[in-house]
């Protein structure tokens, strides 16, 4: 296939997979126009993807530089990716795009002043279009973003594309590493008359790496495109549960009540009251009633095995989805919890890597646009995949410092950052110290100096 068909291939995959998101899978079952619709359509893709992405991020993903890059990085770091809400929101959009498309894209935009954060900006991958090395699928050397627009001239409809070629003068790209003498090279145009016309002049980015930056959704080890969360066969299997539930309804609406029929009489000679004796007039009058020969339950039964496959397929048990009669009962031990959990914390930790790696590397080129050291170090602070029996990690806590853990692997287990521990720890130490020397509280510990409140603190210079 022509590089042109294979992205065709992949649009219209894409907006298969968008369409069993959205809830758009056609009806099962041929209605007529003066019937009800008995069709059933039960959209199985979106909790996948939804709780897939809910399970990635958590609540709140926190994204830290170095200590050593400074405050002032790190006060760069927030200002690009933004408050709480806007930065995991965004981040949602990213892995929802990834979820169904099976590639994640972001867009860069530097600030307009010095000082300024830089803007981040989700791509629609269906607009996306990737050039790799012919022996490096990694290694990318060209995006293309093409989307529909009007024309500025005579305000029809059209396309707008922008390239993003890589210009490497001693051709090394291929071999992945950071490479500081490329240049990107970044071309407008717009489709006039069949043809590709520029609208301005080609810019240089000032940055050895480009304003995209991407990644798989799922380890893709055959293409530099990622694997979907919904693939054709999960959509399928969603569709003949669609055609299972519809054919179970369109029985149970023609027989769930029953067809009573008889000959051998006139209607007016049978009349049927509840709570009388239904007489009929001769002796070859004949009453019966149309039995019903669909198995409701065997259909039911066999609409629960799709489901349960769409689970195994898509590492998503129905337990994460709060699906009712799959819930275990009483109390379950942290290991039998990440059994119930383990097809899709194995999905999630593969998606932890992919992403965590893309936003790594957009804070590192956000830092580096702004003045700082493209080389400083990020941590990402994943929260716990699965809910904490406080009491169990608080006694596992003391164990594991008995034998010689240390404080800040502890604190990180449970979900807590070390370095915002120990300064709130010092703070209410120096809360006490001032405390106890007004005559309040209880002394510092035996043997021990009272503390010194850290500067800045609110309790330095009160007595």
């Amino acid at each position: 296939m022509t590089p042109q068909l294979i992205q065709t291939a992949r649009q219209q995959a894409m907006q298969q997979a968008w369409e069993a998101y959205n809830g758009a899978l056609p009806d099962p079952l041929t209605v007529k126009p003066s019937d009800i619709n008995d069709n059933v359509k039960s959209n199985r893709c979106r909790p996948i993807v939804d709780k897939g992405v809910s399970f990635l991020f958590g609540q709140v993903l926190k994204i830290t530089s170095d200590q050593s890059a400074g405050e002032d990085a790190q006060a760069c770091l927030d200002g690009c990716w933004g408050h709480d809400d806007n930065r995991m929101t965004m981040l949602a959009k990213l892995a929802k795009h990834g979820g169904i498309c099976g590639h994640a894209f972001v867009k860069i935009i530097p600030p307009d002043a010095d000082g300024d954060p830089c803007r981040l900006v989700v791509l629609d991958p269906m607009n996306m279009d990737i050039i790799t090395a012919p022996e490096d699928i990694d290694t990318v050397l060209g995006y293309t973003i093409t989307y529909a627009t009007r024309d500025p001239i005579d305000n029809t409809p059209t396309q707008k594309r922008q390239t993003i070629t890589r210009v490497d003068p001693d051709d090394d790209a291929a071999s992945g590493a950071y490479d500081t003498d490329s240049t990107w090279i970044i071309q407008d145009s717009i489709l006039r008359g069949g043809q590709w016309v520029p609208l301005a002049d080609a810019q240089v980015w000032d940055y050895p790496f480009p304003p995209v930056a991407d990644c798989q959704n799922l380890v893709n080890s055959a293409d530099h495109w990622g694997t979907p969360d919904l693939t054709p066969d999960l959509i399928a299997m969603n569709r003949a549960l669609n055609f299972i539930q519809s054919n179970t309804n369109r029985i149970i609406k023609n027989h769930a009540h029953p067809y009573v029929w008889g000959v051998g009489f006139r209607a007016a000679d049978m009349e049927m009251t509840p709570g009388k004796v239904i007489v009929l007039p001769g002796q070859s009058s004949k009453l019966e009633a149309l039995q019903a020969y669909g198995d409701v339950g065997q259909c039911m039964a066999f609409a629960d095995d799709l489901r349960s496959d769409m689970d195994e397929q898509s590492r998503v048990p129905a337990v994460a989805l709060g699906r009712l009669k799959d819930l275990p009962r009483g109390t379950i031990s942290g290991v039998a919890l990440q059994l119930l959990f383990q097809p899709l914390i194995e999905k999630t930790i593969e998606k932890q890597r992919l992403y965590g790696d893309l936003i790594r590397d957009i804070s590192k080129r956000m830092l580096a646009i702004c003045g700082y050291n493209y080389d400083t170090n990020i941590e990402l602070h994943w929260q716990n995949l699965l809910p904490v029996d406080d009491l169990a990690a608080a006694q596992t806590a003391m164990i594991l410092s008995q034998l010689g853990v240390s404080t800040d692997t502890i604190l990180s287990q449970l979900g807590y950052n070390p370095d915002v521990e120990s300064e709130k720890t010092q703070v209410e130490a120096a809360k006490q110290a001032v405390n106890f020397t007004r005559g309040q509280g209880v002394p510092p510990a035996d043997g021990q100096e009272p503390p010194v409140a850290p500067a800045g603190s609110p309790f330095m210079g009160r007595t």
